[in-house]
């Protein structure tokens, strides 16, 4: 009988294949050739699947690490305390282990070409949408739950987290031991944002 093609695990492999290629030599690398090789499969079944480059490396590259971390913040939604849930997720976009660092390291090189590849631009633009959409959120739920100011604008205070977040994985991104000073960073941001206490200092958050 015919093998079974296992779609998502084919998916991986393609995605997979793309990083270890962006990283190793680049994005100009990236061809339905070098990628066919690099995850071992038939040249004509990656043409018929993804029938350019530019697919082939933009939808591989987004698809697998969006998904990779939608994983990763889904898994902390049971998490009761609003506080360690919000913590918890923003921390799985900041690259605090070797998965999350490879994830951004592919990030930041597609993203240093997209200038010159419309499709690499607008998934560069969704990813930016999708981690301003992950601080939103972050900030929804502490709004719910009490745990910020209740005069806090929103759109800004979102506009702020994200510029932070994104500045703070850059610098532990670029340097492994400033990680503990990046989630340090993060966590004093976020307690600035709660309510006051009687006394008029911040409430614990």
């Amino acid at each position: 009988m015919p093998r079974t093609i296992d779609h998502e695990e084919r998916r991986q492999r393609i995605g997979e294949a793309v990083w270890r290629i962006v990283l190793r030599d680049g994005v100009g690398a990236v061809s339905l050739r070098t990628v066919a090789s690099e995850a071992d499969l038939v040249l004509g079944s990656l043409r018929h699947e993804l029938p350019d480059e530019d697919r082939v490396c933009s939808r591989s590259r987004w698809s697998l690490a969006h998904e990779r971390a939608a994983a990763r913040v889904a898994r902390h939604a049971a998490m009761r305390d609003p506080w360690r849930r919000t913590r918890a997720a923003l921390h799985e976009v900041m690259p605090l282990d070797d998965e999350r660092r490879v994830e951004m390291r592919v990030h930041l090189a597609l993203m240093a070409e997209s200038p010159a590849h419309e499709r690499l631009a607008e998934f560069a633009a969704a990813a930016h949408d999708a981690i301003r959409g992950l601080c939103l959120d972050a900030l929804t739920v502490l709004r719910d739950a009490g745990r910020v100011r209740a005069d806090l604008d929103l759109r800004r205070a979102t506009d702020t987290l994200h510029a932070l977040l994104d500045g703070l994985a850059l610098h532990a991104m670029y340097d492994p031991r400033r990680r503990r000073v990046a989630v340090r960073a993060l966590d004093e941001h976020l307690a600035s944002l709660a309510p006051p206490v009687a006394g008029g200092g911040p409430s614990p958050v």
